[in-house]
């Protein structure tokens, strides 16, 4: 008889925790429903970040483009001042030579063609002070940009960086969030523990 009173409690209390169990299971089902949408949620978001990022990257290349192309059209316009200098020190040789010469055969002219000379000087080092300062200035535009599109991309990398820590922590806070209420739901309940 003892043996039967020892056997009754027992299915009392497999008879208490099935509808528990079956509550449990119940609440796992819609967690994991939940999950399942929180997973198709992430693969878009997965999605829509790398067509942003690739959208990014094309604006990258678009601006390396066009910065390369800059740089082609300052390279041939150094080109054309280098060509132009050449014929000015190609023509100013010539000058020179054609003065050398009649200040052989005109000694008495020496002072007019000196003061000539001069003036040729003169009109040469202002073109070429104007050319220098022409040079410095799109320099200086160029340094410019270029600062200007570096603080672009750093500006966008760090964005991009932040974003990116943010997604991780909500994920993470998610997830921890989760797993908290599937073990108040496991060991919460009437049965006394």
């Amino acid at each position: 008889m003892l043996a039967l009173r020892e056997e009754f409690p027992v299915e009392d209390g497999v008879m208490r925790l099935e509808p528990r169990v079956a509550r449990i299971e119940g609440e796992l089902t819609q967690i994991n429903s939940r999950l399942s949408g929180v997973e198709v949620d992430l693969r878009d978001f997965r999605k829509s970040m790398d067509q942003k990022l690739d959208k990014l990257d094309a604006r990258f290349e678009t601006q390396d483009a066009k910065l390369e192309h800059v740089l082609e059209n300052l390279d041939a316009r150094f080109r054309r001042q280098d060509e132009r200098f050449e014929r000015q020190d190609a023509g100013l040789e010539h000058v020179l030579e054609n003065l050398d010469a009649r200040f052989r055969r005109q000694d008495g002219r020496f002072e007019r063609q000196d003061a000539k000379l001069e003036y040729v000087l003169e009109r040469l080092q202002a073109k070429f002070d104007k050319q220098d300062d022409s040079l410095e200035r799109r320099d200086a535009k160029l340094e410019a940009s270029v600062a200007r599109i570096d603080a672009k991309f750093d500006s966008r990398l760090e964005a991009m960086s932040t974003r990116r820590f943010t997604l991780w922590v909500t994920l993470l806070s998610s997830a921890a969030t989760i797993a908290a209420a599937v073990l108040a739901i496991i060991y919460s309940g009437p049965h006394g523990h």
